[in-house]
């Protein structure tokens, strides 16, 4: 019996991980990756990883799409010709599941439309979005976004545009896998069956082979010692005086009591502390997640903070906003 055939489409560090996790965990099919809405002009850290790690990553092979274009028209007419590779793609591939974060990108209803071209019973699965597995996308059931965003998509892009009406709910979606499946969106868990993903799955040596290629041996020895308390820092336009403040006291409070910790930064923070031990704040924290051993995290309430408690639901949280 041949091996089915799984395209995987990420489109975040999130969705990369997860794909990376999930097809790690199904030898018995030929597994395949799509990076889409990357940033043009910038090397893929995540698809360099993947070439590094040569047999041992679970892709047989990975491409990479952009989407992020200036200007209306120049945009237009280059996601229609990167849409037409992708389907070009998938049509060599005919895929028997397409796996995907969001079923509103353009990208998974593109190749939805392609595969079952090819393969009538193909089918879409839904992978944990993260926020959106769980608070729902209240937009997507407006008459905007229903009707005339559907009807324009339908227009301008070589689909069939099946309208979620929160995210993993269009018609292209069979089934779902969720970290937590019981606090699911009630849109999303009335719509299609939802699976529990095995947190056992993102501490394997799989895992650990790709993250020493995304890190420096100095970081990745630094990863594995266990610390007390993680604390993330939100947007540097959100540190108001008042987190600042919350984030000194919380580091005096783990220095008198003797209590190791760590600080992330985003990316995008500048700012320098001597004194601080920090993570390395250019890889996103969803890819460090699994080699962090900690007891207690302080955080604004975030996307990130949700990820954390995801996959690690026995930490102690303590908000930022409400110390």
């Amino acid at each position: 019996m041949s091996k089915k055939i799984s395209l995987y489409i990420a489109a975040t560090p999130w969705n990369f991980l997860n794909s990376f996790v999930f097809a790690s965990q199904r030898e018995n099919e030929e597994s395949y990756l799509m990076y889409v809405d990357f940033p043009l002009r910038q090397e893929n850290p995540y698809l360099q990883a993947l070439e590094a790690m040569g047999e041992d990553s679970p892709f047989i092979q990975h491409w990479c799409f952009h989407g992020k274009f200036k200007g209306v028209w120049q945009k237009l007419k280059q996601r229609r010709n990167e849409l037409q590779q992708l389907r070009s793609i998938v049509a060599e591939l005919q895929p028997d599941q397409v796996f995907v974060g969001s079923d509103r990108r353009i990208e998974f209803q593109c190749a939805m439309t392609e595969a079952v071209l090819h393969k009538s019973d193909a089918k879409g699965i839904y992978l944990d979005e993260g926020l959106f597995s769980y608070q729902g996308r209240k937009q997507s059931l407006t008459w905007s976004d229903r009707v005339l965003d559907s009807w324009l998509k339908n227009l301008i892009y070589p689909v069939v545009w099946k309208h979620p009406i929160t995210i993993g709910a269009s018609a292209w979606i069979s089934e779902g896998w969720l970290l937590q499946p019981e606090k699911a969106c009630p849109l999303l868990r009335e719509k299609i069956p939802l699976m529990a993903i095995d947190l056992d799955w993102y501490h394997t040596p799989v895992l650990q082979s790709l993250a020493k290629q995304l890190l420096s041996a100095e970081e990745f020895v630094q990863l594995q010692q266990p610390f007390d308390v993680l604390i993330i820092l939100p947007h540097p336009s959100l540190m108001n005086e008042q987190i600042t403040k919350q984030v000194h006291v919380q580091i005096q409070d783990c220095l008198q009591k003797g209590r190791s910790f760590r600080v992330k930064r985003h990316p995008r923070d500048e700012q320098f502390e001597p004194d601080w031990v920090e993570l390395p704040k250019q890889l996103p924290l969803e890819l460090m997640i699994p080699m962090l051993h900690f007891s207690q995290l302080v955080a604004a309430e975030s996307t990130a903070t949700l990820t954390m408690q995801l996959l690690k639901p026995e930490l102690e949280l303590k908000y930022l906003e409400s110390l």
